[in-house]
């Protein structure tokens, strides 16, 4: 038997095998809490970004710029993406644990592909016309697939490691055929050599309680873009990957339960040696304009150069630092069925899916109020986030779109979730 609510076992299992039985029942809250949460805070970074400073070519900006603002959207963008492409991972060795390829293949394509066709259009009718309106102050709508995919971008790259997955089952089966082949012409000593490489490989990349050799291969990785997942599936196909081991490892697993002030108090550090070294650069690049003599000598590329790699180099750290944090935190804190937190995990993806006409047009249509910059911020994060839940409460969890994003269709009730 299982709790209706929450999907977790109620009974001991039938056969003898219990922990198999426990692993197959067990839902982990906190996980599908962070999730939801990594989600929501693309609208906080969405509802920033007009007051941030060298984004105006880009984004449409207000007049003023605020210190605050920056920081806080500097401190969620660090690790939002990687702790979101870990989860995601984790939750497709599950699928497939529990179930199989095949059923995950299917849900991707019912969860991501599905919402990729649909939203693409809706995007391209809202989103041109809207980022005008913030250019221009004239709200003409027209359809243009300009800047495509969006915000949906990750929705693209998830769907890239499924179609990735599909083409590589062929070549895993033939690399088993050969394996046994080998085992069977009395060469098995070679398969016993690569299976304890890929082993030890395994575990210094992704199954140790602090992966420096992880880290050093993702900043390589990720240095072409600066650690913008947006425009580099690899990088993201490696938190993916980090995040796919550790759903089978278990100590880790309860290590970062257990232990994540520490992950927490080190990412703390790290981000504000990066603020400060942010700063410093800031300065330097200022007063270097001024300084005739240095630009001929060169320290400003020098010292800018050195600057950026030592910001580039903390802001990596940060990212796994503080993913382990917030996944030790959710399931040590979170880690029970709570009905408003489920709720708000269920309604994420599609707030997250409309979000963004609505937040930019709010804030952009804000942009000649004479009030704190921080209260235009809020008022947008607060509009947007109670816009997205009523519509997800009323037109979406009850009806067959929550089937599309939820995976099940929740019965409507006029009160709680």
């Amino acid at each position: 038997q299982f709790c209706r609510e929450c999907g977790t076992s109620l009974g001991m299992p039938a056969n003898n095998n219990v922990e198999v039985a426990r692993d197959r029942s067990t839902r982990y809250h906190g996980l599908d809490a962070l999730r939801g949460i990594a989600m929501l805070l693309g609208i906080v970074l969405h509802a920033a970004l007009p007051y941030m400073p060298n984004v105006e070519l880009w984004w449409p900006v207000d007049d003023r710029v605020s210190p605050l603002i920056s920081t806080i959207f500097e401190f969620i963008h660090m690790w939002r993406m990687p702790v979101f492409f870990i989860l995601a991972g984790f939750f497709a060795n599950l699928l497939v644990s529990r179930r199989s390829w095949k059923s995950w293949w299917g849900n991707r394509l019912l969860r991501i592909g599905l919402p990729i066709v649909v939203f693409w259009p809706l995007m391209s009718l809202t989103l041109p016309s809207i980022f005008s309106y913030g250019r221009t102050g004239d709200l003409i709508f027209f359809y243009s697939d300009a800047g495509q995919p969006h915000h949906l971008w990750f929705l693209w790259q998830l769907l890239i490691f499924t179609i990735l997955t599909v083409l590589f089952t062929p070549l895993h089966l033939l690399g088993m055929g050969i394996a046994n082949l080998l085992r069977q012409s009395g060469l098995g000593v070679i398969t016993n050599i690569s299976n304890k490489v890929k082993s030890l490989a395994s575990t210094l990349l992704f199954r140790t309680r602090f992966p420096f050799v992880f880290i050093i291969l993702a900043c390589v990785i990720n240095l072409p873009t600066g650690g913008e997942l947006i425009l580099n599936p690899i990088g993201s196909g490696l938190y993916f990957a980090i995040g796919y081991s550790l759903y089978g490892n278990t100590s880790l697993f309860l290590f970062l339960k257990s232990y994540w002030r520490y992950y927490f108090v080190a990412g703390i550090i790290g981000f504000t040696l990066y603020t400060i070294l942010h700063v410093i650069s800031m300065n330097f690049t200022a007063n270097i304009y001024s300084n005739e003599t240095a630009r001929a000598l060169g320290i400003e590329n020098e010292t800018t150069e050195l600057l950026a790699l030592s910001g580039y180099l903390l802001k990596m750290i940060c990212s796994v630092l503080f993913s382990y944090a917030f996944i030790g935190l959710a399931e040590s804190k979170f880690g029970s069925y709570n009905a408003k937190l489920r709720f708000i995990s269920d309604g994420a993806y599609w707030m997250y899916l409309i979000h963004l006409p609505l937040v930019t047009f709010i804030t952009f249509s804000m942009f000649n109020l004479s009030i704190p910059i921080e209260m235009k911020f809020i008022i947008a994060i607060v509009t947007t986030s109670i816009f997205c839940l009523t519509t997800y409460k009323y037109f979406v969890r009850s009806t067959p779109i929550g089937i599309l994003l939820n995976g099940r269709r929740y019965p409507f009730k006029a009160t709680r979730n």
